[in-house]
């Protein structure tokens, strides 16, 4: 139906491909933070704090602004109290 439809009318390929790209990058986005960032909590059950996995010299950010913030906290130990 939409193959018919954009052979009748070839300026609306664009239209349904960028469609198409929009509803891709709508659900592989949610599912790429789901897989990497530990402070989206999906399973309770199994893993309940998967923020306490993450170390202090390891960057979760997307968008990292200083990285030689990170390196420098590489040899600090984690404090107990």
């Amino acid at each position: 139906m939409v193959i018919a439809l954009v052979k009748a009318n070839p300026a609306l390929a664009p239209l349904f491909l960028f469609a198409g790209a929009g509803c891709v990058a709508a659900v592989s986005y949610p599912m790429y933070l789901l897989r990497t960032h530990p402070e989206i909590l999906v399973d309770r059950k199994n893993n309940p704090t998967p923020w306490n996995r993450v170390q202090q010299h390891q960057n979760i950010k997307f968008i990292n602004a200083k990285p030689e913030f990170y390196e420098a906290r590489k040899n600090l130990q984690r404090p107990t109290f």
